[in-house]
């Protein structure tokens, strides 16, 4: 691990293990900074909800919705972070 954390790191480096680059991968459509960003927005909403480190995933309220068929009672963010490569 690296050095101990601190609340004013603006920067910070750490080694990803093979299932951690995939879920980030998978958070941003193959770009791992952009999955970072969407890990962190899906993390705010949980908060939001009253999730807490230490609770149980399970009180999570996930629906089953697959990519090409979402459903929008179970939005995690109601807006979509706009694609920079795109705008």
């Amino acid at each position: 691990m690296g050095r101990p954390s601190n609340p004013a790191t603006k920067y910070f480096q750490r080694t990803l293990t093979n299932p951690q680059r995939m879920i980030l991968l998978a958070a941003g459509k193959g770009n791992l900074c952009r999955g970072f960003e969407n890990v962190l927005d899906l993390y705010s909403e949980a908060h939001n909800q009253g999730f807490r480190p230490g609770m149980e995933l399970s009180i999570l309220n996930i629906g089953h919705a697959t990519t090409n068929s979402p459903d929008p009672s179970q939005s995690v963010r109601e807006s979509v972070r706009v694609d920079r490569e795109n705008v």
